[in-house]
């Protein structure tokens, strides 16, 4: 992987929030595959919600990014962080 697509162009640092054209660069995969698979719930990623007018937003932390990359099993260790968390 290419960590050098994680920085932000703009600002010289590492994204927080990653762009989904930049998260599919950097796992070597299409824009529509990661955008279709945030919106499907199956790309264990990020996140997709559908706001007022059928617009779509976006949100793909790096570290949630990373870790996929580099093969962890970020279904299951959000799993459990949600299942520790003080509620």
């Amino acid at each position: 992987m290419n960590e050098v697509l994680l920085i932000n162009p703009e600002t010289g640092v590492e994204y927080i929030d990653v762009p989904p054209k930049v998260a599919a660069a950097y796992l070597g995969i299409s824009p529509t595959f990661v955008y279709e698979g945030l919106r499907k719930g199956c790309l264990p990623i990020g996140t997709a919600y559908e706001g007022n007018g059928g617009r779509w937003s976006y949100n793909i932390p790096i570290g949630r990014l990373k870790a996929y990359a580099h093969g962890a099993d970020v279904t299951l260790m959000y799993k459990i962080l949600d299942l520790l968390e003080v509620k």
